[in-house]
């Protein structure tokens, strides 16, 4: 017995049912859940899974680094345009690194620098476009091996939030 999708072989069913139901608001109590959810510590949770592999943690310790986030206790102020720091130990992997959460100001720019080491830089919330052109929103990864150089911006639009690791790098002035 061949097993179909139930929703992919009805999905021109669906499709006509969903245009013939009159729109209704959802209940209220269901609304406000919805948005505490997305506000709350849950609000990064899908990020736990490539946050755990990029970043050596296991699936316990990726989870409750990210449930910490909404927590501003959790965070160590930064100087403008770096808005905050919430530092974290990465698995053995990473040696050396230095991890952390970092909150960047809409708008920044991150200058000129030489990796002596790799840098890895996921992103949670945000944008950011390197000086080659290319974009890296929610979910985007950054991987720049030993002795590269590049620039970071981050879009004017929203602050970005970025978890990072990285151990010797060279700011270029430049």
């Amino acid at each position: 017995m061949v097993m179909i999708d139930s929703f992919e072989a009805n999905r021109e069913a669906w499709s006509l049912l969903s245009t013939a139901l009159d729109p209704r608001d959802p209940p209220a109590s269901a609304r406000e859940r919805l948005l505490s959810e997305i506000s709350g510590p849950a609000r990064y949770a899908p990020f736990a899974p490539a946050i755990a592999r990029h970043f050596d943690l296991d699936g316990v310790a990726s989870r409750a680094l990210l449930a910490r986030v909404p927590d501003p206790t959790a965070w160590t102020a930064g100087v403008e345009p770096i808005l905050g720091f919430m530092h974290f130990k990465p698995g053995p992997r990473l040696g050396r690194a230095h991890c952390g959460l970092v909150r960047m100001k809409s708008g920044m720019r991150v200058p000129a620098h030489r990796h002596r080491d790799r840098e890895l830089s996921y992103v949670l919330e945000g944008l950011l476009f390197d000086d080659e052109g290319h974009e890296y929103g929610p979910g985007g990864v950054i991987d720049m091996p030993a002795g590269s150089i590049h620039v970071l911006h981050v879009a004017r639009e929203a602050d970005a939030l970025v978890a990072v690791a990285q151990a010797r790098t060279d700011f270029l002035g430049i």
